[in-house]
């Protein structure tokens, strides 16, 4: 408020003494130039006094002209409102206040008679609005568009007429012939006022700024309801939170049809109008990376290629990945970066599904790790308040993260994590993780549980936030830590670091 006061004062300060100044010069005028020893030269002084008088009057209407504008309009009027005054007002409030600046000249100054003047310029109208009818009327229908006050300026719209196609895009501007819009694919958009006013009006900024919107596909029907829903859920919500931020409503799934070839779902959304132009696509990309991860697709390939008949669907009706699946799963985390296939198909073998609620807490900060869990389907959110300053969570965590590795250090978990959807987690516990770090146990290869302990060792160093020169002291201080939690077989214990001892 007050920049737009300082700003108002600046503008109006120039023609304030510029008025002053010249009404001055003008009211005292004859009295200084017969001071001057000009009183011989009357022709002078009355072009001066013209001159003089003119520019009061002009002088005078900018004064008030930015008054309306910047102090009753931009001030006032947009405050009152929340939204700014269309460049229309401004445009014809201008040619009002120099009209009757020009009637007064003619009045005052010279001494004309206005009755002849506005019978004169009456007859100039009429000729005039003869010749400029389409003009006058985009004028006309302008000033009508501003008074019902159907569309504001930066509001979201879609505009069209029976058989015409349909524009959507943000008001730019009214201004006294034509109105402008930005459409969705960055063009700007000009329509005559009379046009315009004859569209049929979409204001999408009106009642409420959030819109109601939904995408559909189609999975196949083994595929149990759900899961489906997780799935769709947690996609939808990952991509409006990365269009609209945090704060944007949780979608919803719902059942739209039964058909041959599957369950039609359609994905309910709801954001500002700005985000919605990108909303339906990027959902659908988010939905086929969830689905691909689940080891899904959708029911139209299904349909018609040979996946149906040779048994890729088998997790369809599933509650997660089998062994081999969940073991390419392990394999991409950082975590588990460069540890060998048959530790981790050892250790997907000791998994164990959980499925928790939205709104359930997964693990809560300050409570010692007891397990670690790797993310398959849904969404979960980690507060930022009491992170781990070494093992840091994402804010949120999505199909494919792995959290948290408080049970590999023996430590109190540093954050909470919560489900924002239906998730389904898996679960590695004490059990399976001693499985994977037993030397020779479950017939594996002796000393392989040894290196996948000190493969995941320095995985973990180099994932913490607090790295430095000493990285190798800290993968000793890590791996002492390990093999503490996690020891070896009796009569089996070997170096993580050095060479395996010979048994031979």
């Amino acid at each position: 408020m007050k920049e737009g006061l300082r700003r108002a004062a600046g503008k109006l300060t120039a023609p304030f003494v510029i008025t002053l100044v010249v009404l001055f010069g003008f009211y005292l005028g004859g009295d200084s130039f017969q001071g001057f020893g000009l009183a011989a030269m009357d022709s002078t002084r009355r072009v001066l006094k013209y001159v003089l008088g003119v520019a009061a009057f002009l002088s005078l209407a900018v004064l008030v002209q930015r008054i309306v504008q910047y102090v009753i309009f931009d001030g006032i009027v947009a405050s009152a409102t929340g939204s700014p005054v269309p460049k229309l007002l401004s445009q014809i409030s201008g040619l009002v206040i120099f009209g009757i600046a020009v009637s007064a000249c003619a009045g005052i100054v010279f001494e004309q008679d206005l009755t002849v003047l506005w019978a004169a310029s009456g007859v100039a109208g009429l000729v005039l609005g003869m010749a400029l009818r389409e003009l006058l009327q985009d004028v006309f229908a302008g000033i009508a568009l501003n008074i019902d006050r159907a569309i504001r300026i930066g509001e979201y719209i879609q505009i069209h007429r029976s058989g015409d196609s349909k524009i959507s895009g943000q008001v730019l501007e009214i201004s006294w012939r034509t109105t402008r819009v930005r459409d969705f694919m960055g063009d700007l958009v000009i329509f005559p006022n009379s046009k315009f006013s004859a569209f049929t009006i979409t204001n999408f900024s009106q009642p409420e700024a959030n819109s109601f919107r939904f995408v559909t596909l189609t999975l196949d029907a083994r595929v149990p309801l759900a899961r489906a829903t997780r799935i769709l859920q947690a996609a939808a919500l990952e991509a409006m939170t990365g269009l609209a931020g945090p704060d944007t409503p949780v979608p919803w799934v719902e059942v739209k049809a039964i058909r041959l070839e599957g369950v039609e779902y359609a994905i309910f959304y709801k954001a500002e109008w700005r985000h919605l132009g990108n909303a339906s696509p990027t959902i659908l990309q988010t939905v086929l990376t969830h689905l691909a991860f689940a080891g899904l697709e959708t029911a139209t390939v299904l349909a018609d290629g040979p996946s149906a008949a040779d048994g890729t669907l088998r997790q369809a009706g599933g509650a997660g990945p089998d062994t081999a699946a969940l073991t390419a799963l392990l394999r991409a985390t950082a975590l588990f970066r460069g540890v060998g296939d048959a530790p981790l198909r050892l250790l997907a073998s000791h998994a164990a599904m959980r499925e928790l609620p939205a709104g359930q807490v997964a693990i809560q900060a300050g409570e010692a790790g007891t397990s670690l869990y790797l993310v398959l389907e849904g969404l979960l959110s980690a507060d930022a308040g009491r992170r781990s300053v070494r093992d840091p969570l994402p804010a949120t965590l999505r199909p494919g993260d792995l959290f948290d590795p408080a049970i590999l250090r023996g430590e109190a978990h540093g954050s909470t994590v919560r489900c924002r959807t239906a998730v389904l987690l898996c679960e590695f516990g004490p059990d399976a993780l001693q499985s994977l770090f037993g030397a020779g146990a479950g017939g594996m290869e002796f000393g392989a549980g040894a290196g996948a302990m000190e493969r995941v060792a320095r995985n973990l160093v180099a994932g913490s936030a607090n790295r430095s020169t000493e990285d190798e002291e800290r993968v000793a201080d890590t791996l002492r830590q390990m093999r503490h939690l996690f020891p070896a077989p009796v009569g089996r214990q070997g170096s993580a670091i050095g060479p395996v001892a010979n048994t031979g």
